[in-house]
């Protein structure tokens, strides 16, 4: 793996920064684009190995401590391959192989190709690509912020305050829906999502929480981004959406919840929320020990953060029996606490939890 002390400027830095058992497979990772993409320019694009052709991202490649990888940059090329990948290890965008088991020389060619084709480069084949976002809507952040102005409304953008409670000065006024939808039609992309994130635009940070990808999202991207939050339309979506998919979410709530900033603190608990929703791997034993985090935050008198705790409680008082038992009890305590905040979240949580629609729920038999 490349040093962190000197970032590499070129392809040929890199490799020297790569373990040497890796680098043979590197150079032929290399020497295979080249050959099927001879005017693509190399570069280093967020420290990887890179190839960009007609000022576009083509394909990438890099070494990590256990593993090689090729990045196609397109959710889209990675899913239209699945069969011919199947013996690999993949995520959108990401394919993953071992030096003793590299990816096939003629395979890449087929990738590279099929990148070709999605970029609107020379090639005629089109096999096994699926059809190219709508025109206009190219996977660059020039493209995606007109794409997002075009798609923008005065109203929404004036409502976005006094309506929504979101507060941004730069922002284009667009609606969730849309965003959404120009998220679907762009794919995962995980370099795309990092350059839209450092526009500070409202709706590009939201499309980088939908178009990120998780198993790319390093603890250092999370702090990163959280210190970046002033509003809770792109805490909550970032969150929702891509943070609780991360091996790091837990770790990240205990951390967040001491935070001093209004938004940093509530992503601790809207992560946590999202967590009770959506990871239905994770234990009781997991949301327990977040419990104390949120009676202790119930005090915080600050708006988003109290909507952030009461959130939390609710959601993890919705996932079984046993822990709606265990949230009733931290909402009683809270009733009784002589700080006003307290008093809302718990009384906020126990209209909820206690409610006759979530009582029968939890007490039906779940199927399977």
């Amino acid at each position: 793996m490349p040093s962190e002390k000197t970032k590499p400027r070129s392809i040929d830095e890199y490799l020297e920064g790569v373990k040497t058992g890796q680098r043979p497979a590197l150079e032929t990772l290399r020497k295979t684009i080249r050959a099927v993409a001879p005017k693509a320019e190399e570069c280093i694009s967020y420290g990887l190995a890179a190839f960009r052709l007609k000022g576009r991202p083509l394909v990438a490649f890099g070494a990590t401590a256990n593993h090689c990888a090729f990045y196609p940059m397109s959710s889209n090329t990675v899913r239209a391959f699945q069969k011919q990948l199947k013996d690999f290890e993949t995520s959108k965008g990401t394919i993953r192989f071992s030096i003793h088991k590299p990816l096939p020389t003629t395979l890449v060619k087929k990738l590279v190709k099929a990148r070709m084709t999605e970029n609107g480069g020379n090639t005629t084949s089109t096999r096994a690509v699926n059809k190219p976002a709508k025109a206009g809507l190219k996977d660059d952040v020039q493209s995606v912020l007109t794409a997002l102005k075009r798609l923008s409304n005065a109203r929404i953008r004036e409502e976005m305050s006094p309506r929504y409670g979101i507060v941004t000065n730069n922002a284009f006024g667009v609606r969730m829906r849309d965003l959404q939808q120009v998220a679907r039609r762009l794919g995962r992309n995980h370099a795309l999502a990092l350059a839209l994130w450092e526009t500070g635009n409202y709706e590009a940070r939201i499309v980088a929480g939908f178009v990120a990808e998780p198993d790319r999202v390093t603890p250092a991207l999370m702090d990163r981004w959280c210190r970046d939050f002033d509003n809770w339309g792109v805490c909550d979506t970032v969150c929702f959406k891509l943070f609780d998919r991360t091996p790091h979410a837990f770790v990240k709530v205990v951390h967040w919840a001491s935070w001093p900033g209004e938004f940093q603190k509530r992503a601790g608990f809207a992560l946590l929320a999202c967590l009770a929703l959506h990871d239905k791997r994770a234990d009781n034993k997991a949301f327990v020990r977040c419990l104390p985090l949120i009676e202790t935050a119930a005090t915080d008198e600050r708006n988003f953060v109290k909507k952030g705790v009461s959130w939390a409680l609710r959601a993890i008082g919705r996932r079984d029996i046993e822990l709606n038992a265990a949230a009733v009890k931290v909402a009683l305590r809270s009733v009784a606490s002589p700080q006003v905040a307290a008093r809302w979240v718990g009384n906020d949580a126990l209209r909820d939890l206690t409610s006759p629609a979530v009582t029968r729920r939890l007490a039906s038999p779940r199927p399977g």
